[in-house]
C-alpha cells in the first residue's frame, strides 16, 4: 500500500537543510567544496553572489553570477550548487535538480549538504528513485548522519518497500539526538501501512501535540484507530476514528484503502 509524498515531512527536510545552510557563515575562498578558480574575475564575482543570496537580494542577478562562474570553470561545484539554490527559491525546482544534481557528481561525494538538496529536491518533482539513490550514499558516505535513513524511510512510503523504511527509520532515531515528531510521525505511518496498526498508535500519540492538523496524521491515525477498534470491538476507538478522519481536509491525499474504510459507496 503506497502513498503519495508526505509533503509536510518533505518541507520540514527543506527546512531543516535551510537552517544547518551555509548562508550563515562568512564567506571564505578556502571553504568551497572544489576548488576556487584562480582568476581575478572569479575571485570578484562571486562573493557578490554569495552575498546577494545571503541577502535574499537580485536573486536573478545572482543566478547570472553563478552561470559566469561555470564558464571560468566547468568544474566548480559550488556554483552549480548554488545556481541549484537559487532556482530551488525562485521555485524552478526542476531546473534546481539539474544543477544540484551535477554540482554532486563533481563533489565527488564530499558535501552531505549536495545530497541533502538534491534528494529533497528530487523528491518534489517525482524524481524518487533519484532521490532513494541519493539517500542511499548518504547513509554510506556520511553514515554519522540520520538524514540518509530518514530520507531512505520517506522514499519507502512511494516506493512501497515499507519494511525497508521501517528499519531506516528506526536507525535515523537512534541517530537524532533528541526526539523528532517528524521521525515519530512517520514511524506510525510506516506501521500503518505495515499492518502494524497496534504498534502505531503509541508513535501517533507522541506526536499528537504538535502535528495532530496535518491530514497524513489524522487520516493515517483513523485507519490504525479503525483496524484496533474493529479488532477489539471498541466502540470509543471507532468514534475517535471517525472524528479524525473527519478532520481530513483533502482526502484525495490518503490512500484509496483508508477511505474504504470511512466512505459509504
Amino acid at each position: 500500500m503506497k502513498i503519495k509524498v508526505l509533503f509536510f515531512l518533505l518541507l520540514g527536510l527543506l527546512t531543516h537543510l535551510n537552517a544547518q545552510s551555509e548562508l550563515t557563515k562568512n564567506f571564505d575562498f578556502k571553504s568551497t567544496t572544489c576548488t576556487f578558480p584562480d582568476t581575478q574575475r572569479a575571485r570578484d564575482i562571486f562573493p557578490l553572489g554569495i552575498e546577494l543570496i545571503q541577502k535574499n537580494l537580485y536573486l536573478g542577478s545572482a543566478a547570472e553570477i553563478m552561470t559566469e562562474m561555470i564558464t571560468i570553470d566547468s568544474a566548480f561545484c559550488d556554483a552549480y550548487y548554488w545556481a541549484g539554490y537559487v532556482f530551488r527559491k525562485s521555485n524552478m525546482n526542476k531546473e534546481a535538480v539539474v544543477m544540484y544534481y551535477i554540482a554532486d557528481s563533481l563533489a565527488q561525494n564530499k558535501s552531505l549538504e549536495y545530497k541533502q538538496n538534491l534528494a529533497s529536491i528530487s523528491m518534489l518533482v517525482g524524481a524518487d528513485k533519484v532521490a532513494r539513490r541519493k539517500y542511499e550514499e548518504i547513509k554510506k558516505y556520511f553514515p554519522r548522519s540520520p538524514e540518509g535513513f530518514y530520507g531512505v524511510a520517506l522514499t519507502s512510503t512511494i516506493i512501497g518497500d515499507v519494511e525497508y523504511g521501517l528499519e531506516n527509520i528506526h536507525i535515523a532515531e537512534e541517530k537524532y539526538k533528541e526526539p523528532n515528531a517528524d521521525t515519530q510521525l512517520l514511524k506510525a505511518i510506516l506501521l500503518t501501512l505495515n499492518g502494524q496498526h497496534a504498534e502505531s498508535l503509541l508513535y501517533y500519540e507522541k506526536v499528537k501535540n504538535k502535528l495532530a492538523k496535518t491530514d497524513h496524521y489524522n487520516g493515517n491515525y483513523a485507519l490504525s484507530l479503525y483496524e484496533v477498534g474493529t479488532m477489539n470491538n471498541d466502540e470509543k476507538m471507532l468514534k475517535l476514528a471517525r472524528k479524525l478522519y473527519n478532520k481530513v481536509k483533502n482526502k484525495d491525499e490518503l490512500t484509496e484503502y483508508i477511505r474504504s474504510k470511512f466512505e459509504k459507496k
